[in-house]
């Protein structure tokens, strides 16, 4: 027997479906060429996802936490591959049990139609929210602060999408409009109940967005946290902090809270105090730190360098410093300011004292003061980690 022969006599014993071993050949290649598809149709919507709502320039590298995008895509992927997964299913079990097919494909159908739906939707509100963030930030170079507003209505464009599409989805199932609005009133009223935080953070989120306290990029303290603003959404503030943590902070924390915003203005002011011994030249000193900060270029000739006494203090002579910079130079011209005054301290033989004591025996306390010993000064402790 040749091999056309063979295989003709292969086809005729396979299309026998009234044998056991062929119906389960059959459940068993309806099963895998379902899961098959599946697998493809997934793999599909995500190279259309990378296109469409720009995730290809948000790979997630390892250790880094998945955005919405990527958590909702994964979701739909699971989605088509249990559809597909259920059409071979179904076919196995017509084959092996008698299911009826028809019931299964009204079934089907009606999976399909609101998978696409909500896959659709999602994509439309994805899209819309990144147009809606891109004209933020064209609007935010002529004024400032419309980044974080329209970053805002992004998120709320894409949340509103996918309930409605929701909605729709549901619909192809047979459920009926007014019911499904009623439904979704009842289960809003539960929900609002059960929220009540989550709505309070969500309204304070839209008071953040409309007034704008602080914007993103701001250096900000908010709820007692400080960092850089990263995002704001509907529910959270997200902070960069200097040591490369992520703080999310909710909105109704950080609106109820002290707000202390650090890039509100151009200009921020250098408040620097110098401690000096009581035998040193108080006016030398003086001159020292304004010679000081009048030589870095960074610091503002107006308003005008100030240097005062403010204050005798038990151990020391106090001298607070005043003067302006460019908020974005704040940090390096402090930490600069009083490393050079401490260098030219030390060049003037200008010491900073340390706490001091006046020790007076029982023998010493009917003599006048001008007999007392002088002030002992204890000897700072060393730093066992310094030797060697």
């Amino acid at each position: 027997m040749d091999f056309q022969q063979q295989f003709e006599a292969f086809r005729v014993w396979a299309l026998d479906y009234d044998g056991l071993y062929q119906r389960w050949m059959w459940s068993g290649l309806a099963l895998l060429i379902g899961y098959g598809l599946g697998v493809i149709a997934a793999r599909i919507l995500v190279i259309i996802s990378n296109r469409l709502s720009g995730l290809r320039h948000k790979k997630v590298e390892g250790g880094e936490e998945k955005t919405a995008d990527h958590v909702m895509i994964d979701i739909f992927g699971t989605l088509i591959r249990l559809s597909f997964f259920s059409v071979g299913l179904a076919i196995a079990a017509n084959l092996l049990f008698g299911f009826p097919l028809e019931q299964a494909e009204a079934w089907g159908i009606a999976a399909l139609r609101g998978l696409a739906i909500l896959v659709g939707v999602w994509f439309l509100g994805a899209w819309l929210g990144s147009r809606v963030r891109k004209f933020g930030k064209k609007v935010d170079r002529a004024h400032a602060g419309g980044e974080t507003l329209f970053t805002f209505l992004g998120a709320l464009v894409r949340f509103g999408a996918f309930a409605v599409g929701l909605i729709a989805a549901l619909q192809q199932f047979g459920f009926d409009t007014a019911s499904l609005l009623a439904i979704v009133g009842a289960a809003g009223l539960a929900i609002a109940l059960a929220l009540q935080d989550t709505l309070k953070a969500v309204a304070a989120g839209v008071v953040i967005a409309v007034f704008r306290p602080y914007r993103i990029g701001d250096n900000v303290r908010i709820a007692g946290q400080d960092g850089t603003v990263a995002d704001i959404t509907p529910f959270t503030t997200v902070l960069n902090t200097l040591d490369n943590r992520e703080v999310v902070v909710t909105n109704d924390k950080a609106w109820g809270d002290v707000i202390i915003n650090s890039s509100a203005r151009s200009l921020r002011r250098l408040d620097l105090l110098f401690s000096i011994d009581y035998d040193d030249d108080a006016d030398l000193a003086i001159r020292i730190i304004q010679d000081v900060l009048g030589a870095d270029k960074r610091i503002r000739s107006e308003p005008p360098i100030w240097v005062k006494v403010v204050e005798l203090a038990t151990s020391s002579v106090d001298l607070r410093a005043r003067a302006w910079v460019s908020n974005s130079d704040w940090w390096d011209a402090r930490c600069d300011a009083i490393l050079n005054v401490k260098q030219a301290f030390d060049r003037n033989g200008i010491s900073i004292p340390y706490p001091h004591q006046v020790a007076i025996t029982k023998e010493q306390q009917n003599l006048p003061p001008h007999k007392l010993r002088p002030p002992v000064k204890a000897a700072p402790e060393e730093d066992p980690g310094a030797s060697g």
